[in-house]
């Protein structure tokens, strides 16, 4: 029996998680954001140190000040308006619709989640060179992340990835109470979809490798 049909289920669910940007406003049970949480830990971590923590918001005025906040830093690093694609149905409008509904509808969201990750240098950051703050490690919380993620699409919940609250992110830092040592990795919205799943589009492992040497 090959290792494949062993899970098939599994091969079906990682070629079928999209970023699901249009979620409803309707109530996420608690129990069962940490159930998906629960899946995010159980991710491979160097030494077991486990560095991640979770920043999860529900309040609606703290969600409406993320949402401000995400809004002017979306529009003045990208520049883009719904004028410039109502008329159009190519893909890259699609996406763009997409993200302008985000940008719009984010503080209706019922769970903004922020991934946090403990600050540590990495190794060839010489110690004469680390001078403030140091990153956080990013490589030992997207196993975390990607878990989350996963765990999602397997009880049918939407969520997107965004980075962009790096454009305030010490005003963040300070509006939530995140201590100096650990930084937010990313922000994910959870929500029930408004959309269907369905399969990606990615190009095959065969044409990414090279085998030997690039």
């Amino acid at each position: 029996m090959s290792g494949e049909a062993l899970h098939p289920e599994f091969f079906d669910l990682v070629g079928n998680v999209r970023a699901m940007r249009r979620l409803k406003p309707d109530p996420v049970p608690e129990a069962l954001i940490f159930k998906v949480l629960n899946a995010g830990v159980q991710a491979a971590s160097g030494q077991n140190l486990q560095p991640w923590e979770f920043v999860l918001v529900d309040d609606p005025a703290k969600k409406q000040w993320f949402a401000d906040r995400y809004r002017d830093a979306m529009y003045s690093r990208f520049r883009i308006s719904p004028d410039d694609i109502v008329e159009r149905n190519d893909k890259l409008a699609r996406q763009l619709k997409a993200v302008l509904y985000q940008i719009e509808h984010m503080h209706e969201t019922p769970y903004l989640l922020f991934v946090c990750g403990l600050r540590d240098w990495p190794f060839k950051v010489a110690e004469e060179n680390r001078v403030g703050l140091a990153p956080p490690n990013y490589g030992a919380v997207y196993p975390c992340v990607q878990n989350i993620l996963l765990a999602c699409r397997a009880v049918g919940l939407g969520a997107a990835l965004t980075t962009m609250h790096q454009v305030f992110e010490d005003e963040l830092h300070e509006y939530l109470d995140i201590p100096t040592d650990y930084g937010v990795v990313v922000t994910m919205p959870i929500g029930w979809p408004m959309g269907n799943f369905g399969p990606v589009k990615r190009v095959p492992a065969e044409e990414k490798t090279h085998r030997n040497g690039w």
